[in-house]
C-alpha cells in the first residue's frame, strides 16, 4: 500500500512553477503588512505617552492645595 496518488505523475518538483512576478507581488503584500505593522506600532506608543501625561497632570494638579500642614486629629488621635 502507498501513500501516493494516482493519476498526476508530473516529474516538476513542487514550487519549480512559481513565476517571479508571483514571487514579487508576495514581496511587495509583506512589505505592505511590514508598513503596517510599524504604524500600528507608533500608535500604541503615541497613546501610551498621551495616557502617562494626562495621568501625570491629573496627578499633580492642584498640589500644593493647601499651602499649610493639615492636622487630622481623627486620624492621629486613635
Amino acid at each position: 500500500m502507498s501513500v501516493r496518488q494516482k493519476g498526476n505523475q508530473s516529474t516538476k518538483k513542487p514550487g519549480a512553477s512559481i513565476s517571479t512576478d508571483t514571487i514579487k507581488d508576495e514581496f511587495q503584500a509583506v512589505q505592505q503588512s511590514a508598513k503596517s505593522a510599524v504604524t500600528s506600532e507608533w500608535d500604541y506608543k503615541l497613546a501610551l505617552f498621551l495616557i502617562t501625561t494626562i495621568a501625570f497632570i491629573t496627578r499633580f494638579w492642584g498640589i500644593n492645595h493647601p499651602n499649610e500642614v493639615v492636622f487630622d486629629e481623627v486620624h492621629f488621635g486613635k
